[in-house]
């Protein structure tokens, strides 16, 4: 009976023994767990931060284009044949009138001597005629009839002959040859591209596509800074010569030539880039803001959203309204002020009000 207590008091022991250390076990990992996640709410995102800056002046306009001459004239023959002859090359300089190119004549030399005989044949129809109406053998109809003949025939040499003489190419004026679109050999139907030719008394002008909101507020004379791409020293002073009256029908784009300042160094086809100042600037873009484009988020149409950082580091959430890309900046128009703080990268991995760390600037 004794032993009987006794192991029952031991088998008591052990079961609230195992039950105290369960339950210290749970105890100690629910501490750890909390303190696991403690550490974990400690870890704030990663983020590059990026001043809101005043946009360029409301009358700035900014655009990129292509280096070009205000004349470029593309030669080809009236006539088609084939391809004899191509004095020139690209780059080449030539002299108005200059021979430039030359098709086979054969054909058009002999139809030429065909016309000549159908004149000579014309004319000789026409005295007979003369004389014979003279002598009253025939009416005065026949004579008519026979001066229309004279005078197609005569027509047809004209024709002929004018077709003969554009089998020779020649320069239009003095310029440059920016394309050779043809070869010797080659049989060409009439009006084929045999030439390009950049007329160096029109000048170089700078053409850039303009979007039709801003084409509004530009008028001809408005000055511009330009940039030229692999062209070193300080931006050349241009100005509107030129505001296309009808926009791209590709693009919706307006075309806009400015002049380029000293052409020595200019090549037609280099890109450049203008920052045109416009006299009829709108008060409404007075206000906009600048942010690199990697601080808009979930943008659609003219609205986005950006996160501002406070002066607390913690990231809010901002609808924000937008006008455009210019220069890898989006440009805002509402829901910033210059002198804020966006995240400008890391803003993939930031919820709403939740702290950041801003990573050092180079």
């Amino acid at each position: 009976m004794q032993a009987s207590n006794l192991n029952l008091r031991m088998t008591c022991g052990a079961l609230v023994i195992g039950a105290l250390l369960a339950v210290s076990g749970c105890s100690a990992g629910s501490r750890d767990a909390a303190g696991a996640d403690g550490a974990a709410g400690l870890v704030r995102p990663l983020v590059v931060a990026a001043d809101v800056l005043p946009a360029d002046p409301a009358s700035l306009v900014a655009a990129t284009g292509t280096i070009v001459y205000s004349q470029e004239t593309t030669l080809s023959f009236k006539t088609g044949g084939i391809l004899t002859e191509l004095t020139v090359d690209e780059g080449d300089t030539v002299k108005a009138r200059q021979r430039l190119a030359r098709l086979d004549l054969t054909e058009l030399a002999a139809g030429v001597a065909q016309a000549e005989a159908a004149v000579v044949n014309a004319e000789v129809s026409y005295e007979r005629t003369r004389d014979l109406v003279e002598k009253g053998h025939l009416a005065q109809a026949r004579l008519d009839d026979a001066a229309l003949a004279r005078d197609q025939a005569r027509a047809g040499l004209a024709a002929v002959s004018f077709n003969r003489d554009l089998g020779v190419m020649v320069s239009p004026g003095d310029g440059v040859v920016l394309r050779r679109l043809a070869e010797p050999g080659q049989t060409l139907a009439p009006g084929a591209p045999v030439l390009q030719i950049g007329d160096t008394a029109s000048g170089l002008l700078l053409r850039v596509p303009v979007p039709a909101a801003q084409a509004a507020r530009l008028r001809v004379g408005d000055a511009a800074a330009i940039s030229v791409s692999g062209l070193t020293g300080p931006p050349r002073a241009g100005a509107i010569i030129r505001i296309a009256a009808k926009s791209n029908d590709a693009t919706g784009n307006f075309d806009v030539d400015l002049s380029a300042g000293d052409p020595g160094l200019l090549r037609s086809g280099l890109i450049a880039n203008a920052r045109i100042t416009s006299g009829a600037a709108s008060e409404v873009k007075s206000s906009s803001v600048r942010i690199p484009t990697l601080a808009l988020i979930d943008a659609r149409a003219d609205r986005g959203y950006v996160y501002v950082i406070d002066d607390k580091d913690v990231a809010r959430r901002r609808s924000v309204s937008i006008s455009g890309i210019v220069r890898g900046e989006v440009l805002v128009l509402s829901g910033l002020e210059a002198g804020e703080r966006v995240i400008a990268q890391g803003a993939a991995y930031v919820r709403e009000g939740e702290a950041v760390r801003i990573a050092d600037g180079p």
